[in-house]
Parts: C-alpha cells; structure tokens; sequence
C-alpha cells in the first residue's frame, strides 16, 4: 500500500509540476519519497517482505521518476533536450544495474530470461526504421511506440507478479 501510495503521489507531482504547481509539486515529490523509504521498513517489520514487492517497488521508482521529468520538462521547451539525454542516461544505468545484478544471481543459459510481452528488439528495430523514414509521422509513431511500451510493461510486470506472487515468498 505504500508503495501504490508513494507512486500515486510522485505521479500527481509530475501533473503538478506541469500545471506550474510547484509548491504542490514538491510536497508531493517528498511525500512519494517518504513514502519510498518506508515500504521497505514496513514489509520487513511486518515481517512481509518478498521479492515481488521489491519488484514493485523498483518499477514505482522508475514510474515516478518519468513522470517527475516530464512534468517538469514538458511546458518548457528549453528542457526537452536536456531532459531527452537525462531519460536516456536513466535507461543505460537501469540496464546496467539490472544487468550486474542478473548476473551476479545469474542460473541459466541466458544472462537474462525476459518475460514475454508483444514489444521486443525486432519490433524497435522496425520503429526505429519507420520513425527515420516517416518524419512527419514521428511525432504520432513515438506516442504509438510508448503506449506499446506500456502495455509491455504492464504485461511482465502481471508476469512477475504472478511467477513471484507464488514463488518468491
């Protein structure tokens, strides 16, 4: 609950942020991260922790830091180059870190064992083509591809919940 707290919180920062609510911002910025030190705390005094609320912890973490940049950097222009290289330098250090740590805990062939979801390297190598060959459209692709993202995203994420739900306890 205090992680679903804490994400619902960083997410209404983002939209604040944007609305060029920045008091609000903050306040809900420091309460998602209160919130985040806490989750932990409470599952493991409650002697409740688990792997799939770690898992979930992780993903409100990264939920919370995109919405947080974009809501700051989307009413100003002068940001979205800025904040374009700050994302991407977010995605290499995730992969990096989850990576190593694959690897640290690694047992099969495979460094990684992804969970299944419709968007895979194939289909980002084919975005990639179309959103260089279609300019006008690249606007309209991008949106598409994220929404694809985030359907991905919450399909391995059903995945872990349900292999960790039985399994990581």
């Amino acid at each position: 609950m205090a992680t679903a707290l804490g994400a619902a919180a960083g997410i209404g920062a983002g939209v604040a942020f944007c609305l060029g609510a920045t008091a609000a911002g903050v306040v809900l910025l420091l309460v998602s991260a209160a919130l985040d030190a806490l989750d932990g705390t409470i599952a493991r005094e409650c002697e409740r922790p688990s792997a799939l609320g770690g898992v979930l912890d992780l993903c409100s973490d990264r939920v919370v830091e995109a919405a947080v940049i974009l809501g700051i950097a989307w009413p100003r222009p002068e940001l979205h180059l800025a904040a374009l290289m700050l994302v991407a330098s977010w995605y290499v250090n995730i992969t990096v870190f989850l990576s190593v740590g694959a690897a640290i805990e690694h047992q099969g062939p495979k460094l990684i064992d992804y969970p299944p979801g419709i968007l895979e390297r194939t289909e980002a190598i084919l975005f990639f083509v179309a959103l260089a060959v279609l300019r006008p459209l690249g606007a309209m692709l991008c949106y598409l591809f994220v929404a694809l993202e985030v359907v991905t995203g919450i399909q391995r994420l059903i995945f872990g919940w349900r292999k960790l739900g039985t399994y990581g306890r």
